[in-house]
């Protein structure tokens, strides 16, 4: 302990900053759990972040949104596909007999023929069209390691003027599809619906990444104020808090964030953050006051005591040959 240990002051101040973290930490994840299963507030999506990532990384966060630009659902046999088994799923889970199936399928049928006359019309397909067109040059423009900071502004600032042009074409779509599920569900009678329940939609990799979010700030808030896995907590957490930093990082050339609070250049409180989230990392301050001290007790002294006990076990010196002086013995002639 006396390796690692700074002084009272120093070690005080560094378990202050780690449950200041882990504060901060925890009621983060609690906000945004209250917020997804409360009522009232906009659910807590990541999406935010992903969507208006920009830099060198901007790629491959928008990548971990689903469909982040909308091509698929708005791709006439893709929209389909995606409706054909949202009834076939809704007909697994309830367990439809024939005539059920029948009738289902009939609602399915008359919903693909609204999407064939959507996609027929000359306005919509002008709209769309167009919006092909600026999203393929966006990301061309993104892709170009070569492109100017004044192109990447520009497309950042298309980007953000074509996302209502993205919900506008896709909102016919997302409603259309609320009244495809409800008309099946419909069909289910009263035991079917005792039994299986209300079908809830699958999780998509959107959806798992905003629960690990969550709950995980919840774990590394704990962690963080107990003491606990303080290491493995501080890693992680300086691992989220570079996530955020790069995703919208303050370099040059690149532009601003526009949910940014205050002004920042290269450093932001983010990387100020994550920092000292690694300087808790290495150091014990789990062990000075915390869980780390109760349940690695034991190991820890151990580790504490073989160092001592190799100093104290004198090193054996071999033993040197004694040597005689030996008279040579005369000979009479």
């Amino acid at each position: 302990m006396s390796r690692h240990y700074p002084g009272f002051l120093a070690a005080f101040f560094i378990v202050l900053l780690r449950i200041a973290i882990g504060w901060h930490f925890l009621y983060e994840g609690f906000e945004k759990v209250e917020s997804t299963y409360g009522e009232g507030k906009e659910p807590f999506s990541a999406e935010i972040y992903l969507r208006n990532a920009n830099g060198p990384f901007a790629p491959y966060f928008r990548a971990m949104i689903p469909d982040a630009d909308g091509l698929e659902r708005l791709d006439p046999e893709h929209l389909k596909a995606e409706w054909t088994a949202l009834v076939a799923r809704v007909n697994g889970h309830f367990r439809f007999d024939a005539g059920q199936n029948q009738k289902a399928q009939a609602v399915l049928d008359e919903n693909l023929k609204w999407a064939t006359y959507w996609f027929d019309d000359p306005a919509n397909a002008e709209k769309l069209k167009k919006y092909h067109h600026e999203v393929e040059k966006i990301n061309l423009t993104d892709a170009d390691p070569q492109a100017m900071s004044f192109q990447k502004e520009r497309a950042q600032d298309s980007r953000r003027a074509l996302e209502a042009d993205r919900r506008s074409l896709l909102s016919p779509f997302n409603d259309q599809q609320k009244v495809l599920r409800d008309s099946v569900v419909k069909l289910a009678n009263a035991d079917q619906l005792k039994s299986a329940g209300a079908p809830s939609a699958p999780l998509s990799s959107l959806d798992v990444i905003n629960q690990i979010t969550m709950f995980g700030l919840i774990a590394i808030g704990i962690c963080l104020i107990l003491g606990f896995l303080t290491p493995l907590a501080a890693l992680a957490a300086a691992a989220f808090l570079a996530m955020i930093y790069f995703s919208m990082p303050p370099w040059p050339g690149l532009p601003p964030n526009p949910r940014a609070e205050g002004h920042y250049w290269i450093v932001s409180k983010n990387l100020v953050e994550m920092i000292a989230c690694l300087v808790i990392a290495t150091t014990p301050s789990g062990h000075w006051i915390g869980f780390d001290a109760l349940v690695f007790r034991k190991r820890r002294r151990q580790q504490s005591a073989a160092p001592a006990a190799r100093q104290e076990v004198p090193i054996a010196q071999p033993e040197r040959p004694v040597v005689r002086d030996e008279q040579p013995i005369a000979l009479d002639q």
